[in-house]
């Protein structure tokens, strides 16, 4: 079973300034239920539970310039576990001591990408800390809701029975030119991809990129291949020269709601969601 995933979070975040100016955007907090208790945590907690509980151990995370308050969150606090007890906030200490039970049972490097140079750049600097394949690259802003971790899981079964060459989660969107645009050939449980592009002004299908992946080795010598484009280094253009060496590519649908944090109206879409859903559901 796959153990390793590299986790981008280094974007700026321009779009939800001011509040991504100093705290970065997949450290918006996202209220869940759990146990009967409301919980509030930061997205990338939810995400690295969701990975965690598939057996993801080892965790590459990329972060930029005040992306310090990751590091810190992923650093275990035990004195702070002790104090909550002493004060009786025993609900409050047994969450925490859980979460940093777990962080002690993973390998956790940080990466620094020091401009944010794209998704591509992002994943191309783990090139010599993945030992394993094939590997998991997760954004750090993107959620299904409610069976995140049951469709990585269905990602990674697709992987093991047809051993493409990259295989990703895809929705369905009203607004595909935000995001990276797929055309292929409908296979009734997955897509064989033909193309993507990434946010193209006249998209040729509405399905779009989630971003959640699974890669082996090759996709760095993609990356090494292609150019940034803009000033970003899109991860798009390297599974595009995949399919231009003739492998196959599948996608995946999102089995769920995608919910995307990436701008002001995607973030309280996503806070109605889990609230309606989640806390009053």
């Amino acid at each position: 079973m796959i153990d390793s995933a590299i986790i981008p979070a280094a974007g700026l975040g321009t779009r939800l300034t001011p509040f991504t100016k100093e705290i970065p955007k997949e450290m918006l907090p996202i209220l869940i239920k759990r146990n009967e208790n409301i919980i509030v945590e930061p997205v990338l907690h939810y995400i690295y539970d969701s990975l965690y509980s598939i057996g993801v151990r080892n965790f590459l995370f990329i972060v930029g310039r005040g992306k310090r308050v990751i590091e810190d969150y992923f650093t275990p606090d035990w004195s702070f576990v002790e104090y909550l007890k002493k004060i009786g906030k025993h609900k409050e200490s047994s969450i925490l001591e859980e979460f940093y039970e777990k962080i002690e049972n993973s390998n956790i490097i940080m990466v620094n990408q020091p401009e944010p140079k794209g998704f591509g750049d992002a994943v191309l600097r783990t090139r010599n800390l993945i030992n394993t394949e094939p590997f998991i690259v997760h954004a750090g802003d993107d959620i299904i809701y409610p069976t995140h971790s049951e469709n990585i899981v269905n990602l990674l079964n697709h992987y093991y029975k047809y051993r493409p060459k990259a295989v990703f989660l895809y929705d369905v969107s009203n607004n595909p030119e935000r995001y990276g645009v797929i055309t292929g050939e409908d296979k009734t449980s997955y897509i064989e991809v033909y193309d993507i592009v990434e946010k193209p002004e006249k998209p040729l299908s509405r399905n779009v990129v989630v971003a959640i992946y699974v890669f082996d080795k090759e996709i760095f010598e993609a990356l090494d291949k292609t150019k940034p484009s803009k000033g970003e280094h899109q991860l798009t253009d390297a599974i595009k020269y995949l399919l231009k060496k003739g492998y196959e590519i599948h996608a995946v649908r999102v089995n769920g709601i995608r919910l995307d944090l990436g701008t002001p109206d995607q973030y309280l879409y996503a806070l109605k969601t889990f609230v309606e859903k989640s806390l009053l559901g």
